[in-house]
């Protein structure tokens, strides 16, 4: 949800989302849109969340033992998002960093890069998945990026020079271990090693409290216009403004609604025509805890014979932080990025908490629209190779997803959900019936010619010994060409 103030009277109005393009004040009734360059990208390029975290300078915590405080903090920022790096002071005069990325916490402590490698790779030529050998122990390149950062708060351990500099950055995993190595001096990179921690490692007490992290995170960056009456100042109503032109209701001047205006309110139709099971706005408890639905996004695999399409909902609670609910043809699912990192001995399988989990299926997801807010900058053609491993016998997580782009490594875990414990989440009683998914299936009828070759090798299975390969030919023929039909039909019917 985003914040502004009305320009005509000065009262706080509420967007729902960051997809929403007007919206009425309720002291002056005006009608507010915002400004045509926001509006262009809503769809195609997702915004960032802004300053969500509910860490702040004097939240306190363990590690290893020792109790340490935030002192001071550094954000440093890339094309798509960025991430905080907070300066811990320990009762025992040490010192550290807190990294605080899209909800993700990472205690790490400086280290001689000779006690842990020896000859460490060079900056240009890592790459996500890239491993380095710390005591043989394999960390896995997670994210390989270069930032930049402008500006300090708090203490620091050195000057943060006027306009900043440029960070060259690279953070590798093992496990729940965290290793960083920052080439951002040149030459030998600096070495920081810790481990992940989640929330509960602070003290809930010298968190920030949940509104100031609503209003921080939801302040709207751009301008805000009021489509008002310029003859007279009387409101000019959403539904009327959807003509290019109308006679003002209070003074019947006649009022243009062309140029960026009639932008702004197109781009509101497109919106409200792109319909999902979950809107914007939407609140759930989850768990005791209270989400906002912030974001949403349809994807696509890349197979042209068999296009599968699903919808990527992102909640967010300013205190349990963020989690996905994954809606597909199947069925629901919900999913966390894993604070602990799975072993892959090889690369059709992986191991978490000691429970093997086997590939399933390598696909690639592209975003086809991406609306609201996100912890990273979400663009229309973002690119991500998945692989999805399954285990007979899973601890935690019933799926781990393998998530990989150009720069990043991740994996995440997740669990089905059944319709009633979204309904009651939701508290939306009609989410627990069967109902038409907005997702997209895959052609129904593949599997139908397989299910028909099994039973006609079943029960022909003297006359195709005897009869040898043509008999077989010709029954598979005679099964698989009319489905291959059917299916060109449905695809079609679809499109």
């Amino acid at each position: 949800m985003q914040q502004i103030l009305c320009p005509q009277c000065g009262a706080p109005v509420k967007f729902q989302s960051a997809a929403s393009v007007m919206a009425v004040c309720g002291a002056c009734r005006s009608t507010l849109l915002k400004d045509a360059e926001s509006v262009r990208r809503i769809g195609t390029m997702s915004e960032v969340l802004e300053d969500y975290s509910p860490i702040q300078i004097g939240t306190a915590g363990q590690f290893d033992g020792k109790r340490f405080d935030v002192i001071g903090r550094l954000q440093l920022q890339y094309d798509d998002g960025f991430w905080n790096e907070w300066y811990l002071f320990f009762d025992d005069g040490s010192d550290g960093w807190l990294s605080d990325a899209s909800g993700q916490y990472a205690v790490t402590r400086p280290r001689k890069i000779s006690e842990l490698m020896s000859g460490p790779p060079a900056f240009d030529a890592l790459k996500p998945d890239d491993k380095v050998n710390l005591t043989g122990r394999l960390f896995s390149a997670a994210d390989v990026r270069t930032a930049r950062s402008t500006a300090g708060q708090g203490e620091l351990p050195f000057a943060v020079p006027e306009g900043g500099w440029t960070a060259r950055v690279a953070d590798f995993r093992f496990g729940d271990e965290f290793l960083t190595l920052d080439y951002s001096d040149g030459g030998t990179p600096t070495a920081y090693l810790g481990k992940s921690i989640g929330l509960d490692a602070l003290q809930r007490a010298t968190l920030r409290p949940t509104h100031l992290i609503e209003e921080a995170s939801g302040v709207f960056q751009g301008t805000i216009e009021a489509l008002d009456c310029p003859n007279c100042g009387a409101p000019i109503s959403f539904a009327a403004a959807v003509a290019t032109q109308v006679n003002c209701p209070s003074c019947q001047a006649i009022v243009d609604c062309s140029g960026d205006t009639a932008l702004v309110i197109q781009k509101q139709r497109e919106v409200s025509a792109f319909k999902t099971t979950l809107a914007l706005g939407e609140k759930a408890t989850i768990n005791g805890s209270a989400y906002t639905l912030i974001g949403l996004m349809r994807c696509t695999d890349s197979d042209p014979e068999e296009p599968y399409v699903w919808i990527e909902y992102l909640l967010h609670s300013p205190q349990a932080g963020f989690l996905w609910l994954v809606e597909t043809p199947d069925g629901w699912s919900r999913a966390r990025v894993c604070d602990q990192w799975p072993h892959q001995p090889d690369p059709a399988s992986a191991v978490l908490d000691g429970r093997k989990y086997t590939l399933d299926e390598r696909y690639t997801s592209t975003v086809e629209v991406a609306l609201g807010a996100f912890n990273w900058r979400v663009h229309q053609g973002y690119l991500t190779r998945c692989a999805d491993f399954t285990s007979a016998f899973p601890k935690g997580f019933t799926t781990i997803t393998r998530e990989e782009t150009d720069t990043e490594l991740g994996w995440s875990g997740s669990n089905t959900v059944r319709p009633a414990q979204l309904a009651e989440w939701f508290k939306r009683p009609e989410l627990a019936q069967p109902s038409r998914s907005t997702a997209k299936n895959k052609s129904p009828y593949g599997s139908l010619g397989w299910i028909a070759t099994m039973a006609m090798l079943f029960l022909n299975f003297e006359q195709i010994f005897s009869a040898g390969l043509p008999f077989l030919l010709a029954g598979l023929f005679l099964i698989w060409m009319p489905l291959g039909a059917i299916k060109l039909l449905w695809k079609g019917s679809k499109e």
